[in-house]
């Protein structure tokens, strides 16, 4: 029997350059003005994104969800989360949550749906961060510490994996197979698996963003062939990872020295382009049945660039192959099909934002 999560590491390298601190500085204060910078007010809510009461038993739409430390409450039926207010910045990590303080959000391609999971107990230490301490409250005790890793980002990475399985296994009323994210702030996401094969994929990655993961999670891994949303898996787990990096650094709670954090997070966001691209050749009008996997895939893209963009610039988290590598993901000759395919398929807007310049 296969283990109910992938068994990865997030990688750990040594040495890397630092960049300026003031830029660092200006990032953590929000007085800088490029696409790191923290917006220093935000929406009520994320926009584009449902939570429907039929899909979360027991719980009363007419009252507010708790999302993190906010109340976000719902509009009676179609229970949208509101934008109606913007509140001050309350959290490190609310900025790669969050559209754009300085411009609207590109049009979403449908409103993403998530279930709601609430936290299972309190655990918490002071060094974690708040967004460790979400991905850690919201994994049943039941799990023992099986995912724990000194590492706090791959502490959050395997917690996350965690997360997943139990969501798949224990939430899925989809009446198909369907992969589970954990997307924070109590949102569990359901994605129903394209007819294809993880192996499908590998052809739509160009050689020069074939990166330091392809061979183990792309080619290898193969009793996970059956699962093309395994690579999201990893995705997901390795943003999530990426915030508690960010997360902590922002708070002033980072002692580790460098590390890679952030690398994961923009290798998987191109892999997980590439799932897309295979599944719309391998699943003709997958897209249609499953609208929350376009959906999905612009949300957490949005996410995971936001947290890249942050953490690139975080003296212990700096790396110039990182940039390089998004660099050849932005103009490389060979890339372009897949931004070809990004521009028809998520829109101009979306990919202009994922894709602009460092």
């Amino acid at each position: 029997m296969r283990s109910p999560h992938p068994n990865c590491r997030t990688s750990r390298r040594l040495g890397g350059p630092l960049t300026d601190i003031a830029t660092i500085a200006a990032l953590l204060v929000g007085a800088c003005e490029g696409p790191t910078a923290r917006p220093p007010r935000r929406p009520a809510g994320d926009a584009g994104v449902t939570v429907d009461a039929a899909l979360r038993p027991g719980v009363d739409a007419s009252q507010p969800l708790e999302f993190g430390e906010d109340a976000w409450p719902l509009t009676g039926d179609a229970n949208v989360l509101l934008a109606d207010a913007f509140r001050p910045l309350d959290r490190p990590d609310a900025f790669v949550l969050t559209p754009d303080a300085w411009a609207a959000p590109p049009t979403p391609l449908g409103e993403l749906r998530c279930r709601t999971l609430t936290a299972s107990h309190g655990s918490s230490d002071a060094s974690w961060g708040g967004v460790l301490t979400d991905i850690v409250q919201h994994l049943p005790r039941s799990y023992g510490d099986t995912y724990f890793d000194d590492d706090t980002v791959t502490y959050g990475h395997e917690t996350s994996h965690g997360l997943h399985a139990h969501i798949r296994n224990t939430m899925n009323d989809t009446g198909t197979r369907a992969n589970g994210f954990y997307v924070l702030d109590d949102r569990a996401c359901l994605v129903r698996e394209p007819a294809m094969r993880k192996s499908d994929i590998a052809i739509y990655i160009p050689s020069s963003l074939r990166w330091s993961r392809f061979d183990l999670y792309l080619t290898g891994s193969r009793d996970w062939d059956d699962t093309p949303l395994y690579v999201w898996d990893e995705w997901v787990a390795y943003t999530n990872g990426s915030a508690v990096g960010v997360d902590r650094a922002g708070a002033g709670l980072w002692r580790s020295g460098w590390r890679g954090t952030v690398d994961g997070t923009i290798e998987f966001t191109v892999y997980a382009m590439a799932v897309g691209m295979a599944a719309e050749t391998r699943d003709p009008g997958y897209f249609d049945r499953e609208p929350n996997f376009l959906a999905f895939l612009v949300w957490n893209a949005r996410r995971a660039m936001r947290l890249f963009r942050a953490g690139r610039v975080v003296p212990d988290f700096a790396w110039d192959e990182q940039d390089a590598y998004f660099e050849r993901w932005r103009t490389g000759g060979d890339a372009e099909p897949m931004r070809a395919w990004m521009r028809r398929t998520l829109g101009d807007a979306v990919t202009e934002e994922l894709l602009a310049p460092l």
